[in-house]
């Protein structure tokens, strides 16, 4: 069954255009041209969304919204308003806030391509809504190559595919740069033999798709492990690759998309997983201790970072959810700055970069902060792990050479993560001879403060031979995780 939006705008020609192209999307529409004639189809029907015009009359939309407060009790459609560019004014920042306390989901300020409202409503659909918006047919349409460009397609190793009976999203395999073959459609009945058929015959590593088909991703894969963290029947190894490769999706969709909210809380579930597994897995130390499944990709990188500061953090009495939790995102964030940074300065390690190229690289840190400093959604002590992530116990770290008690815990616990997962990455290491060789270089343990690095040894070794201790690091402080004003 498709799903139902409601779309409210006085502009007749927009709502025109705005249907026809919903319809591709296999979305069903209704429009109306006033807040009237809105309040009465949401009173005798129900919709997945609705977008409407901030200038909509005959019921304004201010009206509209406290008639849905009021009225719409029995489901929760997701709000999208339209702002002209003549409705903003020196208070924009206010009418934002406003506009969410009376339950608006996104705002959008014209003019903007249609198709970006359609991909704003993609990330707040869930699984079951992607699954009932789905053409289902039985068996496997014909294959149909395409030419496209290569910036359209993300990929993922064909071992590590998972789908429902219908597969949510059109699936490729690359020929070559710009030549792909679509082997199943979208609504297809998934086919493990086409694929095994795929690898095993014909030597195919990769299964492509496209990058407007990332939330799909994330959504269903997200879904999957979390039910995977609960089972019992599959080995821990499978499941931190399946939280790798929904990770490193996410991460890569923020960067592209930016930290909208609904970017901000599908981190907060993915980090959830994280903790979960954490919490659960047993033995954990042993699968940290032979993990391997990583590359050398900014993204698989934030994961790894992610992965050894959660686990390091559950070794101390102290520890919480909300603390595993917000680490992790701030773990998968701690790089963001470097979006700000010059691409010939990005494809450089630190060791051959100028002097001023790595000057400059040394204000990524500082970047990430301007970056979210003003997003209300991600805590203080997120944003100052993302500030502080290249800071040393011993003051040799950047950008601002703190020392001892002037870093937070929970950044040097993740500067020790982020060291730890280049050197294993770089070296070719086992986490366990990673940890070997920090451990031979005196430079590197002074990093760090001597009881975090006491931990993330215990991260290792069987739990029942550690004897728990209830202290803080010392010289060391805690950040209360509050919500950042």
């Amino acid at each position: 069954m498709a799903l139902k939006i409601l779309l409210v705008d006085p502009d007749e020609e927009w709502l025109m255009k705005a249907e026809e192209l919903f319809k591709k999307h296999l979305y069903a529409v209704d429009t109306v041209t006033n807040g009237k004639d809105a309040q009465i189809k949401m009173m005798n029907d129900k919709y997945f969304a609705v977008v409407m015009n901030y200038a909509t009359q005959n019921h304004t939309a201010n009206q509209v919204l406290k008639f849905m407060k009021r009225m719409i009790h029995d489901y929760t459609p997701r709000t999208v308003i339209v702002l002209e560019r003549e409705d903003l004014g020196d208070d924009d920042d206010q009418t934002d806030e406003r506009l969410k306390k009376d339950g608006v989901d996104e705002i959008m300020i014209k003019p903007f391509e249609i198709q970006q409202l359609i991909t704003v409503l993609e990330g707040h659909q869930g699984i079951s809504d992607i699954v009932n918006n789905l053409p289902k047919r039985k068996g496997q349409s014909e294959e149909e190559e395409v030419e496209m460009s290569d910036e359209n397609f993300t990929k993922i190793k064909i071992g590590d595919f998972y789908s429902l009976k219908a597969v949510l999203y059109d699936i490729y395999i690359r020929l070559k740069s710009g030549r792909y073959v679509k082997i199943l459609h979208a609504g297809d009945e998934f086919s493990r033999e086409r694929l095994d058929n795929y690898k095993n015959e014909k030597g195919v590593e990769y299964l492509y798709f496209h990058i407007k088909d990332r939330k799909k991703y994330i959504k269903f894969n997200d879904h999957l492990v979390k039910k995977a963290i609960k089972s019992n029947k599959m080995e821990g190894q499978q499941k931190l690759n399946m939280l790798k490769n929904v990770s490193e999706k996410f991460m890569e969709e923020a960067f592209v998309e930016g930290l909208k909210p609904v970017i901000i809380e599908q981190g907060r579930q993915i980090c959830e997983n994280v903790y979960n597994l954490i919490e659960n897995e047993e033995p954990l130390y042993k699968l940290l201790r032979e993990y391997q499944d990583f590359d050398p990709s900014a993204f698989s990188h934030a994961y790894l970072v992610t992965l050894f500061s959660s686990a390091i953090i559950k070794q101390f009495e102290w520890q919480s959810k909300t603390m595993i939790e917000n680490t992790a995102l701030a773990c998968m964030f701690h790089d963001i700055g470097k979006m700000k940074l010059p691409k010939e300065v990005l494809e450089l390690r630190p060791e051959d970069m100028t002097e001023a190229q790595l000057e400059e690289y040394k204000k990524h840190p500082e970047m990430g902060l301007e970056i979210v400093q003003d997003n209300r959604t991600i805590t203080t002590a997120v944003k100052q792990i993302i500030h502080q992530h290249h800071e040393y116990f011993d003051g040799t770290g950047y950008p601002s050479g703190l020392k001892g008690q002037s870093i937070l815990t929970l950044a040097n616990i993740v500067s020790l993560a982020d060291l730890f997962s280049h050197i294993i990455v770089e070296k070719e290491l086992k986490p366990i001879e990673g940890l070997k060789y920090m451990l031979g270089n005196p430079e590197i343990v002074s990093k760090f403060n001597s009881m975090i690095f006491e931990k993330f040894i215990n991260v290792f070794v069987d739990p029942g031979k550690i004897k728990k201790d209830h202290a803080l690091p010392s010289k060391s402080r805690m950040v209360p995780s509050k919500k950042a004003s």
